[in-house]
């Protein structure tokens, strides 16, 4: 079973965990607990593992550090400033999580036709 303390000591063998580390104690709570959420709404609970949840923990923090996940979140695709110019390709999971996960599921309405 997932816990946050399953999470906090996988993560904690980690290298780059310093920006997590160096939240207090309920910040950590809330990056872990809005990352396995985000990662539930992609795939199935019996699939998601601590070391998704971990890796997904720290692709978010990077994100918010560099400020590119709140325009993600906003679905801006591409952004310049001064001359400098980021194109956003992919989705809010992070790369390492699809690798192990496989791609998510979407959540789009299919049409059928009874006979």
């Amino acid at each position: 079973m997932i816990t946050n303390e399953s999470i906090k000591a996988y993560i904690d063998k980690m290298p780059g965990n310093d920006d997590f580390l160096a939240l207090v104690e309920e910040e950590q709570d809330k990056i872990i607990f809005s990352s396995h959420e985000l990662l539930k709404d992609h795939y199935k609970e019996r699939d998601i593992t601590d070391r998704a949840v971990a890796l997904q923990v720290l692709y978010s923090i990077e994100g918010e550090d560099e400020e590119y996940a709140k325009l993600k979140r906003h679905g801006i695709k591409s952004y310049s400033v001064k001359g400098v110019s980021v194109t956003f390709e992919g989705g809010e999971i992070a790369p390492s999580v699809i690798a192990i996960l496989g791609e998510p599921r979407t959540k789009s309405a299919k049409v059928g036709r009874l006979i």
